[in-house]
Formats: C-alpha cells, structure tokens, sequence
C-alpha cells in the first residue's frame, strides 16, 4: 500500500501489487541484458562507456542509484550519467530546424545496425540471469552491497 484513497488524489488506493513487481523485474531484466549484449557486440565493455545517457519520460523520475541497486543501469559512477529527456523530440525538432542537425542524424542513421535481441541466444541467456536483483553475476554490480 502506497497510499489509502483518502491520502491520493483521485480519492482511490495506490497499490503496489505482485504483478507490478513482475513487471519491474522483466522490464529491468531486458534493459540491462540489451544494454549487455550490445556492448558486447560492440566490442566494448560497460566500464569503457564513457557518458551514459538516460532518455525519455520515465528516465526524468529515475534515481540512479536505486536503478544500479536493483540492476536495471549497469554500475558506472553516477557523473557518467545524463538525463537528457524527451531525446526523440528534441532530435526531430533540431532536424526540422537545422539542415547540419539533419544532415548529422542521416550520418548517424546510415551507421546504425539492426539487432535482432529476441533471436539471439546470448541475450536470452543475459535476460534469465539479469531477472535477479540486481544480476546472478554480482562482479557486474561491484558497488553494491546488502546490509
């Protein structure tokens, strides 16, 4: 129970049920095991990673640390990451407005590569493993620590 309806707003319960714990848990255990197997298709690792940017709505309302904690960001020190918000939108806006904006994002487009993550054995392996908080592979979570 997070808040009784008398507490909220709507005047309606806020509850967090088993199945949004599920949830949580799948949607980590995807997150970081593509984060995973990309860089390793990369050729790279998650420490050579020098800036770590986090996107989006749902990133705003991240806490880092507690997002390391439970596994869903891999565990790089946190003046690596960078919330950069809605970057879609921001990104087509500059394209609109700006002819090099446009001209850097068709450059980046014809670099990208396609990944099929829901064929790929390695990645289902990662995800299985990445649905334990935060990881079955604790060496991937060096700062973290149960008291």
């Amino acid at each position: 129970m997070i808040a009784w309806g008398k507490e909220s707003a709507t005047k309606s319960d806020i509850v967090i049920t088993q199945a949004d714990i599920i949830n949580l848990i799948r949607s980590k255990g995807a997150i970081f095991s593509a984060l995973l197997i990309l860089s390793k298709k990369m050729g790279i690792s998650l420490k050579d990673i020098q800036h770590f940017y986090v996107a989006g709505g749902f990133g705003n309302y991240l806490d880092i640390e507690s997002a390391i904690w439970c596994g869903l960001l891999p565990d790089v020190p946190l003046k690596k990451v960078k919330f950069i918000g809605n970057s879609s939108l921001a990104g087509a806006r500059l394209s609109l407005l700006s002819h090099p904006a446009y001209m850097k994002a068709r450059e980046i487009a014809e670099k990208m590569t396609y990944i099929d993550l829901s064929t790929d054995t390695d990645f289902m392996r990662e995800y299985t493993a990445a649905l334990f908080i935060p990881h079955t592979d604790m060496s991937l979570f060096p700062r973290v620590t149960f008291k």
